[in-house]
């Protein structure tokens, strides 16, 4: 069981790796550290696109969720995020007539890109990797495996202040290509990729 795991174990450490690569500077000065920094809540729509190998077809249903994120900008236009995304949806394969309902994590670093603020917002772009958890629900899991998979993040959006510089909204287009869970079993095996697409909007509080 162990074994199953080494892949995304070792993605987590080269994630925790990004994480911590703030200049030493700022790491020695903890309140220095949290300037330029901010966390967010928000909430997404969940569109994952199909994918079909080995015979199989794979047809996700539509969900929505949640995600929180802090993030630290330590140049200018340079930063990172660290965050954490839950949703719950299924998927549907044309293999078997029961469809495989889970809860899906995502642990997720990533480089944050800040363009200058024009008319008082501020365009962003994000690109890092993920770490998806699929654990299937008790009763509609049909006693799959949970099983991990790692992905690709992306996205753009903007920092909408509202009433001060210190809180605002967050609009932005976020996208996760990432591995189609297969819970070790042939059943469910394509072997391909897919794409999450995930529109989101939160808020968010800078210190």
């Amino acid at each position: 069981m162990l074994a199953k795991y080494r892949s995304s174990f070792f993605l987590l450490v080269a994630l925790f790796g990004l994480l911590v690569s703030v200049p030493a500077a700022e790491a020695q000065n903890p309140v220095r550290a949290l300037h330029n920094s901010d966390v967010s809540l928000s909430a997404f729509g969940q569109f994952t696109s199909s994918s079909s190998g080995d015979g199989i077809t794979v047809n996700p249903t539509k969900s929505i969720g949640g995600q929180a994120a802090f993030r630290h900008v330590y140049h200018p236009w340079m930063g990172f995020e660290a965050s954490y995304g839950y949703t719950r949806f299924a998927d549907r394969y044309s293999s078997t007539v029961f469809s495989v309902q889970h809860n899906v994590h995502e642990f997720a670093g990533s480089y944050l890109v800040s363009a200058p603020n024009l008319l008082g917002i501020q365009p962003f772009g994000l690109v890092g990797i993920s770490a998806l958890l699929y654990s299937p629900t008790l009763n509609g899991g049909q006693r799959a495996s949970a099983q991990a998979k790692p992905g690709i993040n992306f996205g753009l959006g903007v920092n909408v202040p509202l009433l001060t510089s210190h809180f605002g909204a967050r609009v932005q287009y976020r996208g996760v290509y990432h591995g189609t869970p297969d819970y070790g079993a042939a059943l469910y095996k394509t072997g391909t990729w897919r794409l999450t697409s995930e529109p989101m909007v939160g808020l968010f509080l800078k210190f």
